[in-house]
């Protein structure tokens, strides 16, 4: 404690000889100051002398004197001053000249640069004891905090000419193939990443840790510039501090250029430089040229990513860059900030997860890859808007938060998790950035391998991909841990949809919807049409309204989602949106149908080779989209003479207790049910015989007896009791006769206003309840009364589906609106939303008295 209380104090009082020795400079030249003539025997003589009087530092004051000519470095570390110096002893300069990276065997075969490079990546301008490294100040002081630190390295000490061969491949680097040219890899400063007892305790990174990111062991309060440990700390002079390292310290390389000369990171290095260009930079230019006036150079450029932060957001010819194809963080950057860690480079860096060579070829020949080399035959050949997914999901801003010990709390940025594990790690490299962990595994996006997957790589796709991503769709398909059916019909067969705003005009059309491939949206070509033949006839129009094709796009996606496996051995099944469908066979067999399909004996199939089972379930490709029901209860009712007591009962109430209704505002097929809320029924229509009867024992009135009553109240009550009559047929839930067997209770649309006992135990202000129960093929309901009813399928009347809408529109305009499309107005028309309903008869009416 007495040797570090010292330590800190010889710190303080260096520091303010430091500044102190500046300040008289400034206002005094006369007086007297107490070490004008003197300095205190502790503070030792400057960084320069110091290591001259020392006989193992003489490679290291060599690159010193040797730069003198050029950069005056021994006047620098000769006089006053304020420095941090880590040097490398005659015996690590010897082990280096035998194996390094340069490839240099001797001091003499050093360049002017190289040497320039390890004396000015050993230099921080600032005086630092180690233990006060990890400390940095922003706006106030952070101890322990500090990961990294700016070295006295310039951007113009090293600034190579790359020949054609060494560019990356892409649009902006193939018109320098034949002359090269002139590079930086990055123009911001070479930071310095040192790990300290301090900052490690700081970040939570143990030694485990420590050792799978620098590939080296560490002792209990070791000190580590990148790799290479601090074997002697806290030499005070009186310009600064020396530390000792183990090694010579070559600078690194950020993240991007380290997986550029990683052969062993090529594949995953070249599908990142597609998402980077060459800009040319006028300030290092003049600034090179000034500084170099015999040796001009005419063009530096900078090699840039592309991305929002730190990167680059514009092409070099000034166009504006696709979202889809923006990274998350500029990885060539060497000043990388976190946007977490704000302005402060100091505390954070970003992480790199990069599969080896060997891993991604066999996830691509092999692995879950397949479906990538199925549909574009390489790597090089995948798109970039899917190459993005992946680079994404492994590119981190943060390597705080991508230590190998919170490996299992990694998600990406859309929340999913990460599979990694210490033990996929086979090397990793820490530098100017950041690190790379390099990996014998592949971490596929989630888009790779859900129900979305097929979509996003197919070619004959892209309507629906569209609207999937359009309608930000891709992060519920992609949720792993539920299971979904997806049905997509391709492109090809997206033809003759009928639109629902359309069906309901007088003038009538359907809509063939495409790919543009010049505006990278979907248009729709509406053509007229005859409900009554079914002919389609010539095209009338085109519309490429985004609001209405995202709008139709969405209430389409709804209806062919199924949350679930629709090969279970049910046949009816509900969709995203509470639309059914029916569904006969497994795999490539499967067939499908929703309501109008069904009413219209249409059948779609799966397309050849368009089963994908996925890791949250599977999708069919089919050869038609699938038509949800274009008639309402209202309709269904009305026009079917088997029902009609039943209706004429619903239709008769007045504009105040309606149960058919058009709302002020928004608008159906005709008329919807005012009873129902965005969910799905079931509606219960006794025959007309079940009503007549009903009508004959006084257990309800007709409109034309209810109209007949002269007291008032009279009235009210028995169009109340015929309302709750009414209520009781129509059930939460849709259910139908498919083969299931079960017993169930379900509500239904009346409240119990009494304390009577009734064979359910519905309490007061509770729904009122039935009990149906299925034989798979018959079913029998139980009402609250013990009185029964059966369905009756003898006339194929059950089962019929149907589906209230509710589209926005102009009240003035709603059936003048030509279902063509030639108007303004049904181009801004919505569908809002719906509810579905399944209609049975029975042969009883329901009581719950």
């Amino acid at each position: 404690m007495k040797i570090k209380i010292r330590k800190q104090l010889r710190h303080y009082l260096l520091m303010k000889l430091l500044l102190l020795a500046g300040l008289f400079a400034i206002i005094s030249c006369k007086d007297e100051y107490l070490y004008d003539n003197s300095e205190p025997e502790w503070l030792g003589a400057s960084i320069y002398d110091y290591l001259k009087a020392n006989e193992n530092y003489t490679y290291y004051t060599k690159l010193i004197d040797d730069l003198q000519e050029s950069d005056k470095y021994r006047d620098v570390l000769a006089k006053t001053g304020s420095k941090t110096l880590f040097v490398a002893d005659d015996d690590a300069f010897e082990r280096f000249f035998q194996n390094n990276p340069w490839n240099v065997s001797s001091y003499e075969g050093l360049s002017l640069t190289q040497k320039r490079l390890i004396i000015k990546f050993s230099m921080i301008d600032n005086a630092y004891l180690i233990e006060t490294l990890s400390n940095y100040y922003n706006g106030e002081l952070q101890e322990g905090s500090a990961l990294r630190r700016s070295t006295s390295v310039s951007v113009l000490d090293s600034i190579p000419h790359l020949s054609g061969d060494k560019l990356p491949d892409g649009p902006f680097w193939n018109s320098h193939k034949n002359k090269g040219m002139y590079l930086l890899k990055d123009a911001t400063s070479w930071p310095m990443v040192h790990f300290l007892e301090g900052s490690l305790k700081s970040a939570r990174i143990d030694n485990a840790d420590f050792s799978l990111i620098t590939g080296v062991e560490r002792s209990p309060n070791d000190a580590h510039i990148f790799s290479v440990k601090v074997k002697e700390r806290d030499i005070t002079c009186k310009n600064g501090y020396i530390h000792v390292l183990e090694d010579v310290l070559l600078p690194p390389v950020n993240l991007a250029e380290y997986l550029d000369q990683n052969p062993d990171s090529r594949i995953f290095s070249d599908l990142l430089d597609r998402f980077s260009a060459p800009y040319y930079n006028a300030s290092q230019t003049n600034a090179y040229n000034q500084v170099n006036p015999e040796q001009p150079i005419d063009s530096i450029f900078e090699k840039i990513y592309y991305s929002a932060w730190d990167g680059r957001v514009r092409y070099p010819d000034g166009r504006l860059i696709g979202s889809d194809l923006l990274l998350p963080f500029n990885p060539g950057r060497n000043e990388y900030v976190s946007s977490a860690a704000g302005s402060s480079m100091q505390s954070d860096m970003a992480a790199i997860i990069a599969p080896t060579n060997e891993a991604m070829t066999d996830y691509f020949e092999n692995g879950a890859g397949v479906i990538l080399k199925n549909r574009f035959g390489s790597w090089e050949d995948t798109p970039d808007y899917i190459i993005m997914k992946l680079l994404n999901r492994h590119l981190r801003e943060s390597f705080l938060e991508s230590v190998p010990g919170r490996f299992d709390k990694l998600v990406d940025n859309n929340n999913s998790p990460i599979p990694i594990s210490p033990g996929d790690i086979s090397s990793s490299y820490v530098g100017l950035n950041g690190v790379v962990y390099n990996t014998n595994k592949v971490y596929p996006p989630d888009d790779y391998i859900s129900v979305y997957a097929p979509v996003l790589l197919s070619e004959d796709t892209k309507v629906f991909n569209w609207a999937v991503n359009e309608n930000e769709f891709d992060l519920y398909l992609n949720a792993l841990k539920s299971t979904y059916t997806f049905f997509v019909p391709t492109d090809e067969y997206f033809e003759n949809y009928l639109d629902p705003i359309a069906y309901a005009k007088d003038v009538k059309g359907v809509m063939k919807y495409w790919y543009n491939e010049e505006t990278s949206e979907v248009n729709a070509t509406v053509y007229t049409y005859d409900p009554l033949t079914g002919e389609v006839g010539d095209s009338v129009n085109t519309i490429d309204n985004y609001n209405f094709i995202r709008n139709r796009l969405l209430d389409m996606l709804d209806t062919h989602i199924v949350i679930g496996d629709v090969e279970s051995g049910a046949k009816y099944y509900f969709t995203k949106n509470g639309n059914i469908l029916l569904v006969n066979g497994t795999g490539a067999d499967l067939k499908v149908q929703a309501g109008f399909d069904i009413e219209s004996g249409t059948s779609i199939n799966v397309v050849e080779d368009g089963v994908y089972r996925q890791e949250n379930g599977t999708t069919f490709f089919i050869d038609k989209p699938l038509q949800a029901p274009l008639q309402s209860v209202y309709g269904v009712l009305s026009k079917t003479p088997e029902f009609s007591e039943f209706f004429n009962l619903l239709n008769g109430f007045p504009a105040t207790s309606a149960i058919f209704l058009r709302q002020t505002n928004y608008y159906g097929l005709d008329f919807n049910v005012s009873l129902f809320n965005t969910f799905n029924y079931t509606v219960y229509v006794p025959t007309n015989e079940a009503i007549l009867q009903a009508i004959n024992d006084g257990l309800i009135m007709n409109w034309e007896q209810i109209d007949a009553i002269q007291d008032s109240g009279e009235k009210a009550a028995e169009i109340e009791k015929l309302e709750r009559f009414l209520r009781y047929h129509f059930q939460d839930n849709s259910i139908f006769v498919d083969g299931e067997t079960f017993y169930k209770l379900y509500q239904t649309a009346t409240i119990k206003n009494d304390d009577a006992v009734t064979q359910f135990g519905t309490y007061k202000d509770k729904y009122y309840r039935l009990g149906i129960n299925s034989d798979g093929q018959n079913i029998t309901l139980n009402t609250e009364n013990y009185g029964t009813a059966n369905l009756i399928r003898e006339d194929g009347l059950y089962n019929i589906m149907t589906r209230d809408y509710i589209f926005s529109n102009s009240p003035q305009s709603y059936r003048e609106i030509d279902g063509t499309g030639t108007g303004s107005n049904f181009e801004n028309s919505t569908i809002i939303t719906s509810s579905t309903a399944v209609i049975h008869q029975i042969d009883n009416v329901l009581r719950f008295e």
